[in-house]
């Protein structure tokens, strides 16, 4: 039995015997939140297992002060607008802006305090040392929620026009435009679930643990999958997006349709041409016809037809 293996029977022993506990929320609010600040406190009572056993913790550990903000005030006013929320891990604190939900990639006030919690919760896990940015954004998005539709044409869109081709490029995404930060959550989110399909769901608590215990983050990649982190970006930048983007777009009724019409519009073009060069043949023939010369046989206009 390998010791990955055995250190995921552990961890699954350890979260059924704290009996998958929740992470206690301080909610804070003024007046005209309060109805999303019930909401909150009653989600505190969810299901927080899977996203413990995401980021490799056996307990939340200290109490999370939730912060509601409105639309104008200051804490608003500091992020851009497609910020709907982020954690302040060093002040066990999460902040929160209900107006601005939802917003890619939080659908609802669930999935960005789940969200948000799991940017804190993955901090804790690595000992308060830096992760990327790619990496600490995907595995907080894909503890938020399903993958969805909507995620899919985002990375296709990504893959196929002018999106991220590397992992410094997904990190740089976030410090873009609203729709270079779609990209850049999409890309991220499958970079980690590409992770995890490959190497296991423990993943990412192993490669948080190794740098919770000083090693840099490339390096607990790594010891963590067998594989370095140029060789897994290479590996999805350059073989998993032809399988999960270009091969169903390439196959997609919309290509098909696209071809269709493509074709179609060559045959209009096609019969347009001909029939400008039957009609220049006509008029020939008339012109021939009224100068009393004897048609030559290149000059027929049925031979267009």
């Amino acid at each position: 039995m390998t010791k990955c293996l055995v250190a995921a029977i552990a961890l699954g022993l350890a979260l059924a015997a704290a009996g998958a506990e929740a992470p206690s929320l301080v909610v804070e609010a003024p007046a005209e939140l309060e109805r999303q600040a019930a909401a909150v406190r009653a989600l505190e009572v969810g299901e927080w297992t899977s996203l413990l056993q995401l980021v490799g913790l056996t307990t939340p550990g200290a109490p999370i002060r939730v912060v509601l903000a409105p639309e104008g005030s200051r804490l608003a006013r500091n992020v851009p607008s497609w910020v709907s929320g982020y954690a302040v891990p060093e002040l066990d604190t999460i902040v929160l802006f209900p107006s601005r939900v939802p917003s890619y990639p939080d659908r609802n006030l669930e999935t960005l305090l789940h969200h948000e919690i799991a940017h804190l919760l993955l901090a804790r896990a690595a000992g308060g040392k830096p992760v990327p940015r790619w990496f600490n954004e995907g595995t907080a998005t894909v503890a938020a929620r399903e993958w969805g539709v909507e995620d899919g044409a985002r990375v296709a869109l990504a893959t196929i026009g002018r999106g991220p081709r590397s992992l410094s490029d997904v990190n740089a995404a976030f410090s873009g435009d609203t729709a270079t930060a779609s990209r850049g959550y999409a890309v991220s989110a499958a970079l980690v679930r590409y992770l995890l399909r490959r190497h296991g769901d423990e993943t990412a608590g192993r490669i948080l643990a190794g740098v919770s215990r000083g090693t840099g983050f490339g390096e607990a990649f790594e010891a963590a999958t067998g594989e370095t982190l140029s060789e897994f970006a290479r590996g999805y930048f350059r073989r998993e997006t032809f399988w999960t983007t270009w091969v169903p777009f390439l196959t997609s009724s919309t290509v098909l349709w696209m071809v269709i019409t493509l074709l179609a519009l060559l045959a209009i073009r096609r019969r347009r041409e001909r029939d400008e060069a039957l009609r220049e043949a006509w008029a020939e023939a008339e012109h021939l016809a009224a100068s009393g010369e004897p048609p030559r046989p290149e000059d027929d206009p049925q031979r267009w037809n």
